[in-house]
């Protein structure tokens, strides 16, 4: 399947470095956008992902309009937004500054086709944490702690059920599919490194084990 990008962007230089990156991808097609509006009209679907570049040309706040009155409700990609304008959008974003490494815009990308096509998967606030599907991470004001994706998801499944024991042939199933082959140890091993990376959140809640599987307690 191919994934639409729509970059809206004015800064040639940066328009030519992203180009050249999807230049031969067969999973992405680059779409580049130099004149925006709010009056711009774009039929988006669930698999296209916007990517914009702000400037003095381009604010933040008008893309953020144009992309709700366009019914855009998944993650879009933001370069050169201050951290002080991001506020509450960084649960709904990705951001990156400049400059900027092309793995971790391709990793990004590949995070928000995961969770379009996991729609199942969507960011999760609790307590004074939120679980970012997209970016695979956990975070509050001050910490963010990076996940993989199959940590992120175990952890997803564990914070939904607020408190009850979900079996590990549930997590089994639904992190790694309907196969046989996957071993029970596969996931105590994913547990473990969890476990180690949330400890940063231990006065908010922890995972516990039992004969059944496994739970999140809150504090």
């Amino acid at each position: 399947m191919i994934h639409q990008l729509f970059l809206f962007s004015k800064n040639e230089t940066f328009n030519i470095l992203v180009g050249d990156l999807f230049i031969s991808s067969e999973i992405f097609q680059l779409n580049i956008i130099n004149k925006f509006s709010l009056k711009n009209k774009i039929n988006f679907s669930g698999n296209d992902i916007p990517i914009f570049f702000c400037s003095e040309e381009n604010s933040f706040e008008d893309f953020k309009i144009f992309l709700k009155n366009n019914s855009f409700k998944n993650t879009a990609i933001f370069f050169n937004v201050m951290k002080e304008d991001r506020g509450e959008d960084k649960n709904k974003a990705l951001f990156f500054n400049l400059p900027f490494s092309l793995s971790d815009l391709l990793h990004g990308l590949q995070g928000i086709v995961t969770q379009n096509e996991d729609v199942e998967y969507h960011n999760i606030k609790f307590k004074k944490l939120s679980l970012d599907m997209a970016g695979r991470h956990i975070k509050d004001s001050l910490v963010s702690v990076k996940l993989t994706d199959k940590e992120a998801k175990i952890l997803w499944h564990l914070v939904k059920e607020k408190g009850s024991t979900v079996s590990q042939n549930f997590l089994l199933k639904k992190v790694w599919g309907y196969k046989d082959n996957i071993e029970t140890k596969t996931l105590t091993t994913h547990i473990y490194t969890i476990r180690k990376k949330v400890n940063k959140f231990s006065n908010i809640f922890s995972i516990e084990n039992s004969d059944e599987g496994y739970c999140v307690r809150f504090k």
